[in-house]
């Protein structure tokens, strides 16, 4: 004997564009302009093995573990969107003196951050539907930047491919917000 069972259908039925997005970082906004691709990072949840006489079971942890922000971008031909992330190394890296630091520190002075808040930024991944209105939002908190890709020239290209540049930032978590 068969059953029927009634298939319910989803409010919106549009399937996600992978093109529908918007990026923004507080402190660096000619990288938020130039945006071509974030990759949204995955998740981890610890989880813990109970042992019991018959088999292992597993159990959610409480540890929460957040992959690194990866964001490509194009380069604009003043270079100021990556030197602008390159600043913001050097700065918290200070490879020549402790100077590097302050001097950033101090660019920011009529912000009303502490002095620990002013090496960080938070940044804004927006969901955008088919009607090009913002669903979701990412937001990700105390991020600051990890690593910064070497740029290629090259004068045997025949066509002209713009330069684009990949950083990867680290930030503390991240929370999704619904925009609707």
């Amino acid at each position: 004997m068969a059953t029927s069972t009634t298939l319910s259908l989803p409010e919106n039925i549009n399937p996600l564009s992978p093109n529908g997005f918007t990026f923004s970082i507080t402190k660096l906004p000619n990288v938020s302009f130039f945006c071509q691709r974030v990759t949204l990072p995955n998740i981890q949840l610890a989880s813990v093995d109970q042992m019991t006489p018959f088999s292992n079971r597993a159990l959610p942890g409480d540890i929460m573990t957040f992959s690194e922000l990866s964001v490509q971008f194009l380069i604009d031909e003043e270079l100021k969107n990556y030197q602008s992330i390159f600043e913001w190394m050097v700065a918290l890296g200070f490879p020549e003196s402790h100077d590097q630091y302050k001097a950033f520190v101090n660019v920011q002075q009529d912000t009303m951050y502490t002095e620990l808040a002013k090496n960080y930024s938070d940044a804004t991944l927006g969901i955008l539907d088919s009607h090009n209105t913002t669903v979701k939002s990412f937001v990700f908190y105390d991020l600051f930047p990890v690593s910064l890709d070497a740029i290629q020239f090259e004068s045997t290209a025949m066509d002209v491919n713009y330069v684009l540049g990949n950083a990867t930032f680290r930030y503390s978590y991240f929370k999704m917000n619904s925009d609707v």
